[in-house]
Parts: structure tokens; sequence; C-alpha cells
């Protein structure tokens, strides 16, 4: 079909619904002479002509989309359709009921005789217990907890032992994984409180999946032990053209919770082409009676099946296609995946459309509101990158929601009354453009996405539908258009020219309806990921990278290293090929004064940037604290399989930002490079006069070695971290604080520096405040504060470790 027809058919199926595409109410600040264009190598306002503009602001990450790790998507847990449960006291039932508002209690205080007991109605396999008293008195934990299980019922063994939690709400216990059919919780403290329980919930998290304890089978064919050696270059063969009856089978060795298989071959293989043409997926609790979970086609060299959280100890895959190839898989695998697809299928299960939209709806009433626009208003930001799960626009069968625009017009509206562009990232696609949960949905690589026309596809229409919402609003800043592509961690020359084949098609879609907005192209892992401008005739076009280093994560060179290669490489790219940069997506983690020298960089530039993201659920505990301006919100999640329409919107609305702890020095930093400051120029004091003392030393070290400036000196505490040991330097005289670096010696840099750590300036000795607090994280610790005078400066470790604490120098700067 002719694009352009395309556009005209798909704008008249939209009027013809709910769904008209109309043109936007105007926004109240920007206006048309903000339109912005490329220009050359830079973005400039009034379509282009104006003066130059560098994009600098975050992501609105977690929000139209959802990762498990930064937003509260839920988790799934063992399906516990036919459980029966039994107590040492009251109504056991109510602990499985799916809400949060019923309990089953103890009626009495606690004394170390109570239990609670689970007949899963099947052996399972699994590793994790939880018991939540979320919405009943703060004392109701259980003072201590064991946990034990058994095959028959009679015959028990202990699998953890600890203490309840009183702070969160829900007590986990977390052990390796069992084969059992029996849980018996048992109550082992003492209380004036009552035990309650208000869900019981069993995992079968990913350690859980173990395919040495799995047996496979086919049909037919030769060599079939292959799809279980972990080498996806061997395989299991049919031995003849595809028919339908073919199949291959799991024995799992115990019931599990599955809501994923994976068909998996080699790359630039002759059986890249073996994929089933027509499939379907059984599970069976007995290996006889089996119920269809999934159904649909295969595609090249992977085939990732995804369907609503089910459960059964035999996993079987019925071919029911015709084709002249034979069928061969090099790897087969099942998975419970917490992603938002599968999110997204199981609430459409359980709930109905119209169930799981309010569901939805719960979460993004809550997790960004005006409230949160105000604080990136306030930070001196111009604009979000806004990433949009393709399930915000469409149902998970490809048809078009009742009301997929509101939550985007809302936020483009508001963020133009603030002065702040939107640039509209479309974050996933449908099957996946990458083996990653931030792609919506986890699987093999290449993903579904990049096999099935059909989703490739419904993303066109989405396109087309976005460029006729949006044509000519100025407010929108351009048109992200997948995130992060990737066909292969290692992607060929076929790789890139088929992606950048496919971007061609999304942009001449595109450029038929809207001829001005700027497009995003993806050079993922770099510009070798995509062809240039030139090759295609793309104008108008910017081109984005997300430089993380995540390995490395706890390693200050390595992330400064990451930041020279890109600041040093950008005058060749913006020479060739010559347009914009956006790097879109990145964490310097704990390294205020990386961030400072990166943003300041990019600006110097004139280039754009935002970081990930606003906001994570997630604690220092976690490594998160960095990832968000906002984080630590350790709140119960939902369960997606379990939990009750209520008691998953109940959950949901905990969220809110002001229920997280802003990271005052990120925003700090990051609010100083908003408005386009382009230097970083760290003044450091002198450590001439300065004398340290400590709380103890051990060792070689002396308190002195720790502020020599010579790097074969240092102080330790000669004794394993304990809160309450410090280390204190008198500077001599009243300085300007800026920054305080402390650094760990080299040998001991993955080991000795601290847990935790409390910052204290004072300016006679004897009355301390408290500057900052957190973790330490790796060997250089760099730790911005709002400038003040201090001659003292007191670093206690809060934190507890079985080694250490080190300091090889204590460096100080006046400003940065």
């Amino acid at each position: 079909m002719n694009r352009r027809l395309r556009a005209a058919v798909l704008t008249a199926a939209l009027t013809a619904t709910t769904l008209a595409v109309v043109a936007q109410p105007a926004a109240a600040a920007l206006d048309a002479g903000d339109f912005l264009k490329v220009s050359g190598s830079v973005l400039k306002n009034d379509s282009g002509t104006g003066a130059t503009v560098n994009l600098r602001g975050t992501n609105l990450g977690g929000w139209l989309t959802q990762e498990d790790w930064m937003s509260p998507l839920g988790e799934f847990a063992l399906d516990r359709t036919g459980w029966t449960a039994t107590a040492s006291a009251g109504s056991a039932a109510l602990a499985l009921d799916g809400d949060d508002t019923t309990r089953w209690t103890t009626n009495a205080p606690q004394n170390g005789t109570e239990w609670l007991r689970v007949d899963l109605g099947a052996v399972s396999r699994f590793n994790r217990v939880t018991v939540n008293h979320t919405a009943f008195a703060a004392g109701d934990y259980p003072r201590g907890l064991l946990v034990e299980v058994s095959t028959n019922g009679t015959t028990w063994s202990g699998v953890h032992t600890g203490a309840g939690s009183g702070t969160n709400t829900v007590t986990t216990a977390t052990f390796t994984p069992v084969t059992a059919r029996h849980v018996r919780v048992k109550q082992t403290g003492s209380a004036g409180d009552w035990w309650s329980v208000g869900e019981f919930n069993v995992f079968n998290d990913a350690a859980s999946f173990n395919r040495t304890q799995w047996t496979v089978s086919a049909s037919q064919g030769v060599d079939v032990p292959l799809m279980l050696d972990g080498d996806v270059t061997t395989r299991w063969k049919s031995g003849a053209d595809q028919v339908p009856g073919m199949w291959v089978q799991l024995d799992l060795g115990a019931r599990m919770t599955i809501n994923n298989v994976t068909l998996d071959t080699a790359k630039n293989a002759a059986s890249e082409g073996d994929y089933p043409r027509g499939h379907t997926v059984e599970l069976s609790d007995n290996g006889s009676a089996w119920t269809q979970v999934a159904a649909g086609v295969g595609t090249v060299k992977a085939t990732n099946i995804s369907f609503p959280a089910a459960r059964g100890r035999y996993v079987r895959v019925n071919q029911t296609g015709t084709g002249d190839k034979w069928w061969s898989i090099g790897e087969l695998s099942v998975a419970l995946n917490d992603d938002d697809y599968g999110l997204q299928l199981t609430l459409g299960q359980r709930f109905g459309a119209a169930g799981a939209q309010a569901i939805r709806d719960a979460h993004e009433d809550t997790w960004i509101t005006e409230a949160d626009l105000d604080n990136l208003a306030a930070m001196g930001l111009n604009f979000v990158r806004l990433p949009i799960g393709w399930t915000t626009l469409l149902n998970t069968d490809g048809s078009w929601k009742a009301d997929p625009w509101s939550k985007i017009d809302w936020v483009v509206q508001e963020l133009a009354e603030r002065d702040m562009y939107t640039l509209l990232d479309l974050h996933t696609v449908p099957g996946g453009g990458c083996p990653w949960a931030s792609c919506g949905r986890i699987g093999p690589n290449p993903n579904g996405f990049w096999g099935s026309a059909t989703y490739q596809d419904w993303v066109q229409d989405i396109w087309e539908a976005i460029a006729a919402r949006y044509e000519g609003e100025p407010a929108v800043a351009g048109y992200d258009l997948i995130n992060e592509p990737l066909l292969d961690f290692n992607e060929d020359a076929d790789d890139v020219n088929a992606k950048s084949a496919y971007y061609d098609r999304l942009y001449d879609a595109v450029r038929a309806i809207d001829p001005d907005h700027v497009i995003l192209m993806g050079a993922f892992f770099g510009y070798s990921a995509i062809t240039p401008p030139a090759t295609h005739g793309w104008t108008n076009v910017a081109y984005e990278l997300h430089p993380y280093d995540m390995p490395n994560a706890t390693n200050w060179t390595a992330q400064n290293q990451l930041v020279t290669n890109h600041l040093n490489g950008l005058p060749g790219l913006l020479a060739s090929p010559g347009v914009p940069v956006l790097f879109g997506e990145y964490s310097l983690y704990y390294y205020d004064d990386v961030w400072a020298r990166w943003m300041a960089g990019i600006n110097a530039q004139q280039q754009s940037w935002s970081s990930w993201t606003y906001k994570t659920r997630g604690t220092d505990a976690d490594g998160q604290g960095y990832w968000g301006y906002y984080y630590n919100r350790p709140a119960p999640l939902p369960v997606i399989n379990s939990d009750g329409s209520a008691t998953f919107v109940t959950k949901l609305q905990r969220f809110a930002t002001g229920t997280f702890t802003q990271n005052e020095r990120l925003v700090a930093t990051v609010a100083k490079y908003a408005g386009g400051l382009s230097t970083f120029s760290p003044v450091s004091i002198s450590r001439t006069g300065w004398t340290a003392t400590a709380s103890s030393t051990g060792g070689s070290g002396t308190p002195q070695g720790g502020i020599d400036g010579n790097p074969a000196t240092k102080w330790n505490t000669g004794a394993d971290q304990v809160p309450g040991q410090w280390y204190r330097i008198d500077l001599g005289a009243v300085r300007t604080i800026a920054m305080v670096t402390v650094q760990t010696p080299a040998a001991s840099a993955a080991t000795d520096y601290p847990a935790g750590y409390r910052l204290e300036f004072s300016t006679d000795g004897s009355t301390w405040t408290t500057v900052g607090t957190g973790i330490g994280f790796g060997w250089k610790r760099p730790i911005s504060v709002t400038p003040q005078s201090a001659r003292y400066v007191r670093i206690t470790q809060t934190g507890t470790s079985t080694y250490w604490w080190s300091v090889d120098e204590v460096t100080m700067y006046s400003s940065y």
C-alpha cells in the first residue's frame, strides 16, 4: 500500500472510532517560534533558523512502560489455584484470598507455637516464601520465622530460619531451590502482638530454573539432548520437512509457574530458517492431560513465545505449520519473566481489558503528577524524554485502545506550560526490540519484533498515528522511533542494513505525514550500528547514544574514562555524519564529579542529554541511589498473578514521589548544568597544614597517611568495619568546601571502601553539621555538598563489613 494512502486510511479509521486525530490545543509557553529543527550539527528553534538549543533533561522512566527494577511492575508467584491452607488457629484460607485487607491471624499474643501450613497441590520447585501484614497493626509481624518443606506432609525439612520484618510489612524467606508439595511457616518468637498474615506467596525465581533437572524428548529426529546442552550451535533436528504433529517436550521435574518458552538457533547458520511455521504450547501436571496456553508462528533464528503465567510440570511445543525445511532447535528454555508484556498479558487474562486498564491507570496517576513536573522545572531542565510502551497505545492483540492519548497529551501540555519540550520515545515495540526487560519483553537476540511482519506493521501504524496527532506541535521536540534497537550483541553488516532499512520505512511513513519534526535514530552500541543519514537520504535527523558501562559500576576510573571517550569522540561525530547527538540515557553512578564533567562537556559542544531516570523505587542497598533523582521506596510490590484488583491498586498507590527520598546531591549537580553551564574546573584545597586523627589505626597505617598525597601510604581501621569508626581532618583554617573525595588504596580497592558514611563539617571541632550520608561505592567516592565553610571534616563509617576501612587519600575542593 502506498505510504501516504496508508496514512489516510489510518486517519479515517481512527476518526471512525474514538481515536479522532485532531490538532492539539496550543501550548501556553512554547509556541511556533520554539519549533526545533536540525541546522547542521545542532538543533535550532524557529524551525531551524533561530537560536541553538541543546536539550537538557531526564527520562520519565517506569511510567508509560514498566521495568521491574525501577517501577512497581510487580512480580509473579506460583499459581495458587487449588491450594489449601491450615493453621494452628483461625481462618487460614484468608492468607490465600488475594485481599490484603483480610488476614489469617493468631488472635493471641505470639508465644512461639503458631504455624501456617499450605498444600501446593503437587510437588513444586521454589526458592522463596513471603508473608505480609500490610494492612494491619505494625507489630503483627513474626518475631522469628522457621520455614519447613515436605513432599508428603509428614517428614519436614527446615530451609530458612530468621527474624520477621517489622519495617516494610513483608517478611521474605529466600533459600536454595527445593522441590516439595507442602510448606509450613512457624512463628518462633514471643511478643504481645498477634501474628497476622494478609497474603502468603511462594516463588520460583530465576534460581529455580535449573536446566540440569530437566529432561527433553521429541516426536522424532536426532540429537534430542542437544536442546539442553547450553550451546546454541548444536541442535536437535526433526530429520524431515515440517508438518503438523511434530513436537518437543520438557519435563521440568516438578511443577513450576512459567510465562515464556524460547526456541533458539545459531546466528548465520542454515538452521536460522528452521523455525516452526506454526506452533502451540501446552502445559500438563501429569504428561497426559494438556492445556494450551499459546499459539502462533515462529520467527527467523529465535522464536520467543509469551503467555499469561500458567503452571505445569510438562511443557510441550507442537509444530502446527507446513514448510520445506526441517524443524531445528539449538536451545529450548522456559522462564517466568517479570516484564511489561508479561504483566499486560496476565492482567488482561485475570481482569479483562477494562479491569487491566484500571490497574494501569492507578499506576500512571500515581507515578507521575503535576508535582513531579514542577520538580523538573525547578531544576531548570528544558526537556523530558518520554518513554512510551506500545501497550500504552495498543491492546496486546494489536487493536487500538479506546483512549490511548490522554497521558501523552497531558504531559506534553503540562511540560510546555513549564517551557519544557517532550521527546516522544517509543520505548517498547511488540515482540521486543532488544533482549532485555527495558524493551518491554525479555527474550533472545534478535527478539520477536525483528522477525515479525505483523509487529513491524503495528509499529508503522503507531508512528503514523503519532505523526498525524502531533504534526506542527512545537512542544514536541521530536520522534525517537525505537529505543535501543538490537538484532545481535555482535551485529554484522546484514543486521545493520536490515535495522536501517526498517528505520527508513518508519522515516518515510512519518515524513509522509509530518515533514518537520526531528526524527531520532538509535545508534545503539555506536554509530557502526546504523547507516549514515545519506545512505537513505534522511534529513532533519539526530542520532542517539546510550553510554553505559554497567559491568564497571563501582570503578570510578572506568566511568570517568567512559565520559572521556565520548567527549573526545564527539567532535568527530559532529563532523561526520554531521548531525546532532542526543545522549538519551546514561547513569554515572555515585560519582558527582564525573556527572559534572559529563554535562559540562556536552553543553560545551551544544549537544543534548537526558539521564536515566527521574525516579526509581530502588535503594542504596541495591546500588540504585543514583539511578533517579528520587529513590528509596521499598514498599510491597503487587503479586501479578495472586493479588486481587483492589489490592493491586492499593499497592501501586503507595509509590507517589512524596514517599521517595530525594537524591539532593544528584539533583543539585544536574541543576547546576541544566542551564547550559559548560565548564568543570574543580579547585582543590591545599593540604598544607592539615592534620588527621582517627577512632583507631591498624597495621602499617597512620592517620596522616590518608592526607599526605602519597599513594604508598594509608590509614586503616585495623579491624572489620562497624558503625562508629571515624576519620577526622583539621584543615588548619576555615575553608570553603564544595566537594570531598575519599579514595581507597589500590591494593584493597575492591573491598576496603566504607560500607556507609556520614560526612560532617565543623568550624570549631565541637559542634558538627551533617552535610552528607550514603554508601561507599567502589574505591573512589566523590561527595559534593552545598558549598560551606568549615575547618574540621569528619567521616564516620556507618555500615558493617568483614573488611577493614582504609583511606589512601582525602581530597577537598572549594568549587567545581
